[in-house]
């Protein structure tokens, strides 16, 4: 009897152990990508470094301005896109975010805030809503106040703290 109960107890010390190794691994993974996302945008605290890669306002329609919550929680900021980014591909780099957050420091200058890593509906072609970071997309349909078509998107506060949270859409730091 004490040989099975021994048993027990070490097999679930065992399974214990392993499922605190991979939770720890996913949160290191987790970690490491938002690092290779620091790491490549860091340059682009200037905008004009951004500019030079192909990151731009769209020339006109709603992600040409500003964009704050409707309920007064927050904003976004100027979304600066990279059209090349949106390449149909459906494929998700925390390395090449599809836009750049920028919002207005208190002298008026635009700051490097946030990533936004967006895929169109139609091109997402993975089993399960995409994710990144360990945190699951933010799915828009339309109509929608951008002007497009569905999409999803996941925000990361990397470059301004957020205390509604590191992949909340808005941030009440934040105003326009």
């Amino acid at each position: 009897m004490r040989r099975t109960i021994s048993r027990r107890l070490l097999a679930a010390l065992g399974i214990g152990v392993l499922l605190a190794s991979v939770t720890v691994t996913t949160a290191l993974a987790s970690r490491s990508d938002l690092n290779l996302a620091r790491a490549a945008t860091a340059r682009f605290n200037s905008l004009t470094q951004a500019q030079n890669v192909g990151y731009g306002l769209p020339p006109e329609g709603p992600l040409h301005e500003c964009i704050a919550s409707f309920d007064d929680t927050g904003a976004m900021g100027f979304h600066y896109i990279n059209g090349a980014l949106l390449d149909g591909t459906g494929t998700i780099d925390p390395t090449q975010p599809e836009a750049l957050v920028y919002a207005e420091d208190a002298s008026g200058n635009l700051r490097l805030v946030a990533l936004e890593y967006v895929v169109f509906d139609s091109e997402w072609k993975g089993a399960h809503d995409p994710m990144l970071f360990d945190e699951m997309f933010m799915f828009v349909d339309e109509p929608n106040r951008y002007e497009l078509p569905p999409f999803w998107a996941l925000h990361v506060w990397l470059w301004k703290d957020n205390p509604a949270g590191t992949f909340a859409a808005f941030n009440p730091d934040v105003s326009c």
